[in-house]
């Protein structure tokens, strides 16, 4: 559908958006093949260009560009661009929040990730914001906070893989190996093929942090 939109109007800003959203998802977890990553850039590039006063394609354009290349400023930007236009966009603050969360800015990570879920009690993509606070509370040791936000997470999103493998280092971190051991269960039962080194390669913190990531997640016996 998407290549459908995007045939009857190149500039359709938006569907760029998704496009791009859709191949940074291809790439981080279906295989990290090199044409997804340049699809992901490619239609990132284009939603940020045509979209400048269009807040959905500012905050997915800017997202992926966080991801993918790294490039938290012009992510930054994009992202707030986007909640000028839209200051009720939980979408936006949500995906803000992952992106301030990468950068390592903390404060404004919480700030934004507790304004989406108020925003929009009932929105399925809250989980972007549980997410942000269960990171942010695994990076800055609160661990018992990054048990919490995980499970809302994954209340939010059951099918979430990042979501249950946040939970699972948050167990570990607090030295509950039975609970973690029990979450890594869930974790590969919706996604039998997970493995440590394949989140590790994802690289969408510096490596120090994801190194942390991925010590906490052998703790509870997960494949490497």
């Amino acid at each position: 559908m998407l290549s459908e939109a995007l045939r009857l109007d190149p500039n359709y800003a938006c569907a760029h958006g998704y496009a791009a959203w859709g191949y940074e998802r291809r790439f981080l977890r279906g295989g990290f093949h090199p044409e997804d990553r340049a699809a992901a850039i490619r239609h990132a590039d284009a939603a940020l260009a045509t979209g400048g006063d269009d807040p959905q394609a500012l905050c997915l354009g800017g997202f992926v560009h966080a991801t993918i290349t790294h490039d938290y400023e012009r992510s930054i930007n994009a992202l707030d661009r986007a909640l000028m236009l839209d200051g009720n966009s939980s979408l936006a603050y949500g995906l803000s929040a992952m992106v301030h969360m990468f950068n390592e800015t903390h404060d404004q990570s919480r700030n934004h990730a507790f304004k989406a879920p108020r925003l929009s009690p009932l929105d399925r993509m809250n989980y972007h914001s549980y997410l942000a606070l269960a990171w942010v509370s695994l990076f800055t040791a609160p661990f018992e906070d990054a048990v919490r936000y995980s499970v809302l997470g994954t209340q939010v999103n059951p099918g979430f893989s990042i979501l249950h493998a946040s939970l699972v280092a948050s167990y570990a971190n607090r030295d509950r190996l039975e609970a973690a051991r029990t979450a890594a269960g869930r974790l590969l039962e919706i996604a039998p093929g997970w493995m440590i080194s394949e989140f590790v390669r994802m690289d969408v913190e510096r490596s120090q942090l994801m190194g942390g990531l991925a010590s906490a997640l052998r703790k509870a016996g997960l494949p490497e």
